[in-house]
């Protein structure tokens, strides 16, 4: 199986707002930064590939309902993806494209918001943002990879537990806390 290598940005290319998860609804909404996520590795014929996406990578967190914090990954890290957790489903909005890459623990790569009028919550996930982009970037990790299942969900599976996928997490400064107008 091919690698795949997964680089989140540490420069702001924007906003979106987003509400204190899980319990933080009450509080408002908070702007959100969003960064750039390039996807590269080779295809079938040898060929070398790159595309960008837009990802979330820190969130706001509220457990107790009243009081909320910035949250996410902000060192410059690198991990192997652990897993392709097909049973995943996004709890903080309504979403069709299911399942979840694992970082580590509870981190996960996963759908995320189709455009800037869609609200999700977020604590430090990197979420695919755009229309379908979490499937595009799926079709594209499977494209990447050269997995032997026939199956898109074998396929995923068969990625995930190879080890050959790795992300990186460039430096960023964690966000302010700021309340959305």
């Amino acid at each position: 199986m091919r690698q795949v290598k997964i680089s989140v940005g540490g420069v702001l290319r924007g906003l979106q707002k987003t509400w204190a998860y899980p319990n933080g609804k009450s509080l408002g909404l908070f702007l959100t930064p969003y960064f750039d996520c390039f996807v590269d590795g080779t295809d079938d014929a040898g060929k070398t590939a790159r595309e960008k996406f837009s990802v979330l990578r820190f969130g706001v967190h509220c457990t107790d309902g009243k009081t909320a914090t910035v949250v996410g990954l902000s060192d410059q890290q690198t991990h192997a993806i652990k897993a392709w957790i097909p049973t995943y489903r996004v709890h903080s909005a309504d979403s069709q494209e299911n399942g979840a890459w694992q970082v580590y623990q509870n981190f996960l790569i996963h759908d995320g918001p189709d455009d800037a009028l869609e609200i999700f919550a977020t604590i430090g996930c990197i979420e695919i943002m755009g229309p379908k982009g979490f499937i595009r970037f799926n079709d594209l990790i499977i494209a990447m990879s050269g997995p032997k299942a026939r199956g898109r969900d074998e396929q995923l599976l068969e990625i995930g537990r190879a080890g050959r996928m790795i992300i990186s997490y460039a430096k960023a400064e964690r966000p302010p806390f700021q309340k959305a107008r």
